[in-house]
């Protein structure tokens, strides 16, 4: 189209290429409407199937170009019809005989030139299948420069002609022509399009257009010519869809100039002064002399970097988030989530994070040469991150950090060992992205990028935010996925468990009941019956602590725990626990030795300080191993404390750390009963009344448990 207008001579021209080029593309239904004397007014309507003029010139605009031209924007319009039709009738009063017609969408685009409006070019659609949207909008605002264009052209021939016929008036026509060509070059200056000329077939000398020598980083009076001595060049290269650099002949402009045809939409890589500048879309047709010989071409030059950007960027983004959605499992998510980055993002992409342990390290390494891949794995292993470091930095607080040039960063790397130095400089880092992913629950982890080929830039860094967002929302999923796993698993073990549990003293408490039924019934020895009823409370007993624990986990959950503070002696407490313990702790052949400091007083929850104590001491009792059990208590500066001691089988210091949590154990649950409550049970009553509960054990040597409370709690 660009071309087509270029070609046009004179308005009838502009009016064929508008009705056979633009009415396919942009709708079928097109109206253009010139500024002519400060008045808008009908130049031209075509209407599909032919494209043909349709109706006479010089009527009124619709009600949509009018509106166009006082705002000076573009303007599009979805459906329904009566809004279309309202927007394209126009004063006159043909709303009527445009309600039948059946208009689905319309649009309208100023024709502006150097900023001021030249007219207004209006498309419509009947079809479904040519429905208008952003793109077409977008479409037609390219297209409106062209038009405006030549339709000044014509209004410069126009003038030209006239002056032909104004002899009289050469002064006249010389000043007028003088500022025609001030406003064609004010034109070439202003105008978002890089224009290049040469007047000779070898190209060995090329004038460009401001925007044309800015994008190239050159004066605007240099000879961007590639044709000349390679002494002379200016520093530009252009690189294929491979990266290949072209050679002189290879380029657009020296191909229309030597075969005297068109090369039109050449996709080429921009490189000046040693830096990729972006992507151009470069078009050149010959000059042609009267013999239609090619004496030399002119070539146009767009910018397409930020929409090729975009395009990749939706299109990366859709189908890393789908890859990133597909595992379920973190570790897997996390991998992944490096290795899409390259070399799409950076050229070294490394997650920093929590490993299972607790500790901070590099979780996922990830690098887009295959050689070096072990090398980045082996630094990201060593890597120091001591306090202060921009990554430990990016973890603490949840802050992003666009390092332009990693030199400038001196905290980056310290390290003594030549050889990790050796082996990081091999990966040549020369600008770095640090983006914390960041969920409702923190910081999980910190995705660094690295590039070795250029400056990461603000565009970038936005565009690695996005991505983050993507892998956040994936990982955040996989974390929820196991955990959703991990719960359905323990409470199928605590469910089989508590059903163990529950159905041992049942089954204890029926074959009770049972050997009491006949006894009583053959009047049976009175010291036998005594013994199966203190059976069958010892197991009713244990059935009702069970139930009990049960309803306190739902009790603690919701936070509704009864508590009732009353003065008490916490010696007294104990010695009560000890007695009503003291036939289990006989059977189970432990003795208990207690070192109380007495009298004790404070203000606590008797009943559940009894379940604390009942806990700890049963604890000692099923892991002691027939082993003397030690329980003490003292006052100290902030409170009171108490200690129960066992010489057991003790806990392993991986196990230590989970005890306290609900349905956890240390131990297998064939060898010991319980539900796994008890110590999380005691820890939430500990806290509930102030204080805290910890355990010192060593595997075989047994273990202690330590209560320390405040003298007085609030009721």
């Amino acid at each position: 189209m660009s071309r087509e207008l270029a070609a046009c001579t004179q308005l009838s021209d502009v009016f064929r290429c508008l009705g056979q080029w633009a009415m396919p593309a942009l709708g079928d239904w097109c109206d253009l409407d010139v500024l002519r004397d400060g008045v808008l007014q009908r130049a031209a309507a075509f209407r599909a199937p032919h494209g043909a003029i349709h109706g006479p010139s010089g009527g009124p605009p619709s009600r949509l170009a009018q509106r166009v031209a006082l705002m000076g924007r573009a303007e599009l319009l979805r459906g329904p019809d009566e809004q279309v039709a309202v927007a394209l009738s126009s004063e006159a009063g043909d709303l009527s005989r445009l309600q039948g017609i059946g208009l689905l969408d319309c649009l309208a685009v100023p024709l502006l030139l150097g900023g001021q409006l030249v007219g207004v070019l209006s498309f419509a659609t009947r079809e479904p299948a040519l429905r208008q949207d952003e793109d077409t909008l977008s479409l037609a605002e390219d297209l409106s420069g062209c038009v405006a264009f030549a339709l000044e052209t014509d209004r410069l021939r126009q003038a030209l002609e006239r002056s032909h016929h104004a002899e009289l008036r050469a002064e006249t026509l010389e000043r007028e022509l003088q500022c025609q060509a001030a406003d064609f070059k004010t034109l070439l200056d202003v105008i978002p399009v890089g224009i290049a000329i040469t007047h000779d077939r070898d190209c060995r000398h090329i004038r460009q257009n401001p925007w044309f020598a800015r994008m190239h980083e050159v004066p605007l009076d240099a000879n961007i010519s590639l044709s000349v001595p390679e002494g002379e060049r200016q520093p530009i290269r252009y690189l294929d869809t491979h990266g290949h650099a072209l050679r002189p002949e290879e380029l657009p402009m020296q191909r229309a100039a030597t075969t005297g045809e068109a090369v039109l939409d050449v996709e080429l890589d921009l490189e000046a002064q040693g830096q990729r500048r972006g992507t151009i879309v470069v078009s050149a047709v010959p000059l042609l002399d009267e013999g239609h010989h090619s004496r030399g071409c002119i070539a146009t030059i767009l910018d397409v970097t930020a929409r090729k950007r975009a395009m990749e960027a939706q299109r990366f983004l859709a189908e890393s988030s789908a890859v990133l959605s597909s595992s379920l499992d973190p570790e897997q998510t996390s991998r992944t989530m490096a290795r899409l980055c390259v070399p799409a993002l950076a050229s070294l992409a490394v997650f920093y994070g929590r490993r299972s342990d607790g500790t901070l390290g590099v979780l996922s390494v990830a690098h887009e040469d295959d050689s070096l891949q072990p090398i980045a794995v082996e630094v990201s292993r060593h890597f120091p991150i001591p306090e202060g470091h921009p990554l430990r930095e990016a973890m603490m607080t949840g802050r992003p950090r666009l390092i332009p040039v990693l030199a400038d960063e001196p905290s980056w790397f310290k390290s003594r060992d030549e050889g990790l130095h050796r082996l990081r400089q091999r990966l040549a880092v020369r600008s770095v992205m640090l983006i914390p992913l960041t969920t409702a629950h923190g910081v999980v982890g910190v995705l660094a990028l690295g590039t070795h080929a250029r400056t990461y830039s603000e565009d970038d860094f936005t565009f690695a935010k996005e991505y983050a967002a993507h892998a956040t929302y994936a990982m955040e999923n996989a974390r929820l996925y196991r955990e959703a796993r991990e719960a359905v698993a323990l409470r199928d073990e605590f469910l089989g468990i508590a059903g163990h549990e529950l159905r041992t003293p049942l089954t204890a408490l029926q074959l009770g009941l049972q050997r009491l039924a006949r006894q009583s019934a053959t009047a049976g020895d009175a010291a036998e019956l005594s013994k199966w009823v203190a059976t069958c409370q010892r197991q009713g007993s244990r059935l009702s602590r069970l139930v009990g624990d049960l309803l306190d986990v739902g009790r603690i959950t919701s936070g509704r725990l009864p508590m009732v503070v009353e003065e008490m002696d916490l010696s007294v407490l104990v010695e009560e626990v000890a007695a009503r313990m003291g036939p289990e702790l006989e059977k189970a052949g432990c003795a208990l030795v207690l070192k109380l400091e007495s009298p004790l007083t404070g203000s606590w929850d008797r009943s559940r300080l009894d379940q604390v104590l009942t806990n700890l001491v049963s604890n000692a009792m099923k892991y002691g191993q027939g082993r003397p059990i030690e329980v003490s208590t003292e006052a100290t500066a902030e409170g009171v404390r108490v200690r129960v001691r066992d010489e057991g089988i003790g806990i392993s210091s991986g196990d230590l750390s989970r005890i306290f949590e609900r349905f956890e154990r240390a131990v297998p649950e064939r060898h010991y009963g319980g539900l796994g409550l008890g110590l999380w049970i005691s820890k939430q009553i500990v806290t509930w009344l102030g204080g805290h509960i910890r355990v010192e054990s060593e595997q075989g040597r047994g273990s202690c448990f330590t209560v320390e409370l405040p003298r007085r709690v609030e009721g």
